[in-house]
């Protein structure tokens, strides 16, 4: 966990002044098929993206109605990791992954099939179109740490329309994405506190990406922009407070809390899908997460 001596100053300034730092969209965003990427992003959950994962999926388990069970999509799954664990935490019925990448998608099938997990299966699709699921098909649909992979903010809508229209009435939409910071200095400081935990894996590559994603994310306010404006359910955003690891936007049934009151998905460490070195940082990111400033729209 990098040291609070160094994280307190990136808060101060990050919560003090006006955005500043434009965006830089990837320039390859829509699709990942570099093998030495696609095999070091294989290894995610061996990092500090795990924890994100994490949250999300708890997120997503306060966010439902009937917590486990049903038909899941997960759009943009990538190598499955993500999926594959909440698939097995939520206890899903079936969980069907799509992604633009071949090679992803391959990876993704191949994961699935050591873990033996026979209630999730991968396949090559767009997440702008859907056309091969019909309206309400599914009780969950999710897009985690993708947003920022979008071309334009246009695009990005389309998504969410999608997600919104294949969800049923009564089901949930959860994505999860960066944040872009307020400044360059800021979000380079904020990189070299996280990639120190890529570099040390043998991770270079996914390093470059991660600090490619910072500057392509989106701010809260164009983030909030996307969410469907002709929508049956009710959308909340979360931005945790400080230095915001993640922003949330989420759509559930009209007429109930975001959150219905629930004990914690995993109550013991030992049963939380983190590595045991990354448990402090998850139960900091957890904290800031309940702090979050929340907006909703009905």
């Amino acid at each position: 966990m990098a040291s609070i001596l160094k994280i307190l100053p990136l808060i101060i300034r990050q919560n003090f002044g006006k955005q500043i730092l434009e965006r830089i969209p990837e320039k390859f965003s829509e699709v990942t098929d570099d093998e030495n990427n696609v095999l070091q992003y294989d290894r995610v959950m061996e990092t500090k993206l795990a924890i994100s994962y994490a949250i999300a999926i708890e997120t997503t388990y306060r966010a439902r109605t009937k917590p486990f069970g049903g038909q899941a999509l997960d759009v943009c799954c990538g190598p499955g990791h993500l999926a594959i664990t909440m698939a097995k935490e939520l206890n899903l019925d079936r969980l069907i992954g799509i992604d633009l990448s071949r090679p992803m998608v391959d990876i993704a099938n191949q994961n699935a099939i050591k873990q033996k997990i026979d209630n999730v299966s991968f396949e090559q699709g767009d997440a702008t179109h859907l056309s091969q699921f019909h309206d309400g098909h599914f009780d969950l649909t999710t897009m985690m740490d993708a947003a920022h992979h979008m071309p334009s903010l246009e695009v990005l809508g389309q998504v969410f329309r999608e997600l919104d229209r294949v969800t049923a009435q009564d089901g949930v939409v959860v994505v999860m994405d960066l944040v872009r910071l307020r400044t360059r200095e800021i979000t380079e400081s904020y990189i070299e506190l996280l990639a120190n935990d890529y570099v040390e894996r043998g991770l270079p590559a996914f390093k470059k990406d991660f600090s490619d994603s910072m500057f392509a994310a989106w701010t809260s306010s164009q983030f909030r922009q996307a969410i469907p404006q002709q929508s049956n359910r009710s959308w909340s955003m979360l931005v945790p407070r400080g230095l915001p690891f993640a922003q949330f936007a989420i759509g559930y049934p009209k007429d109930r809390p975001l959150f219905l009151k629930r004990r914690r998905l995993w109550m013991h460490d030992t049963e939380i899908p983190v590595t045991t070195d990354n448990l402090r940082d998850y139960r900091t990111a957890r904290l800031t997460l309940s702090l979050a400033r929340t907006k909703t729209q009905t």
